[in-house]
C-alpha cells in the first residue's frame, strides 16, 4: 500500500483519479492565494482554529464535509468531482483528508511561506506528490 494509500484510507477511485484528485486540491490551494490565502478564506468563514490546528503539521485532523462545503462552496466539490470523474462525496473526503496535510507541509516550521510569490508552495506541492506518489 502506498502512502497516497494510506493518506485517503480507502479512498475508492479509478487509476488516475487520486492524482486529479491531488491536483485538484493543489490548485485549491493556489487559487485561494497560498497557504496563508487558505488560511483567511477559512478564518473568515468561523474554521480558523481547524485549520490553524494543520500548520506546521501539529495535527491532520480531517474536516468535515459540512465544514468543507462551508469553507470552499458546494460549486467547487461538484466542479472538482466533474473534472477528476468522481462523486462529490469521493471528492469530499479525499480533499478532507489531503487539505490537511497539504497544509502542514506547507508550513513545517509552523508560519505560511511569505516570500516566493507562490513558486515555493509550487515546489513544495510538487514534493509531496513525488512523496505521495513515489515519482
Amino acid at each position: 500500500m502506498g502512502l497516497f494509500d494510506e493518506v485517503l484510507g480507502g479512498l475508492e477511485a479509478q487509476a488516475g483519479q487520486h492524482a486529479a484528485l491531488y491536483e485538484e486540491v493543489a490548485s485549491l490551494v493556489t487559487q485561494s492565494g497560498g497557504v496563508n490565502g487558505l488560511i483567511q478564506q477559512f478564518e473568515q468563514q468561523g474554521l480558523g482554529q481547524l485549520v490553524s490546528g494543520w500548520v506546521g503539521g501539529a495535527s491532520n485532523t480531517p474536516i468535515s464535509p459540512d465544514q468543507l462545503v462551508q469553507a470552499i462552496g458546494q460549486d467547487k466539490i461538484t466542479s472538482i468531482a466533474s473534472k477528476v470523474g468522481m462523486s462529490e462525496s469521493q471528492v469530499t473526503d479525499g480533499i478532507s483528508k489531503l487539505l490537511p496535510l497539504m497544509v502542514g507541509h506547507l508550513t513545517p516550521n509552523g508560519t505560511a511561506p511569505t516570500t516566493g510569490g507562490g513558486q515555493l508552495e509550487t515546489e513544495a506541492l510538487g514534493l509531496l506528490k513525488s512523496k505521495l506518489f513515489g515519482s
